[in-house]
């Protein structure tokens, strides 16, 4: 019988821009690998391809909107090749459509994509954080049009209902620091790794 890898657990946040996804990203990983959690944080593929001069924002395409998807979806399934016990996205698949679709109009044939990707390749908990405090500059998107930030969460939140993909919306922070959804995810992550391998140990024990 052929050796089937154990996967990754997956972790992804997802929201509209200037929420601090990012700084999430690395506080999350930074907790996680002070543990000993081997862990990889899959950064926002939407920064490399505005330095690579594909636009993004207004500007977009259907081709470059395309090539980040892929890229996205490329680096997650690189994060299922290695041997990391956690990966981190900072945005999904799911977040990437938004944007497309805002710009270039439903793509019934990427949602049926994505839909058959999600089930095959699973997140195992998708983190939504709340539109809270003024609006991060980024350096990528448009830090100036709260309008667009807003019409960006309004469509995720329809996207996420109109196909059904389970996720939590994180509470809103009582600190301006926003530490208490660090400790939540990694608390959760870690009580996710003890529960799958006190699993695996009874069934190797038979």
């Amino acid at each position: 019988m052929p050796h089937t890898k154990k996967r990754p657990y997956k972790i992804s946040l997802v929201s509209t821009h200037g929420t601090g996804k990012t700084t999430l990203c690395y506080e999350v990983a930074a907790e996680l690998k002070k543990r000993g959690v081997k862990v990889k944080v899959f950064s926002e593929i939407a920064a490399t391809a505005f330095e690579q001069g594909i636009p993004i924002n207004e500007t977009t395409t259907l081709p470059a909107q395309l090539y980040i998807m892929m890229q996205h979806i490329t680096e997650e399934l690189r994060g299922t090749l290695r041997n990391y016990q956690v990966v981190i996205c900072d945005r999904s698949v799911h977040d990437n459509l938004v944007y497309l679709e805002r710009r270039c109009g439903e793509q019934p044939f990427l949602r049926d994509f994505l839909r058959g990707y999600a089930e095959k390749f699973p997140y195992d908990v998708i983190y939504k954080l709340p539109m809270v405090g003024e609006l991060m500059d980024d350096g990528i998107r448009d830090a100036q049009s709260r309008e667009f930030q807003q019409d960006i969460y309004d469509r995720l939140n329809g996207l996420l209902e109109g196909m059904n993909i389970d996720h939590r919306t994180l509470p809103a922070p009582t600190t301006e620091l926003r530490r208490e959804w660090a400790d939540l995810i990694v608390n959760e992550t870690l009580g996710a790794l003890k529960m799958a391998e006190q699993k695996e140990k009874a069934a190797a024990r038979g």
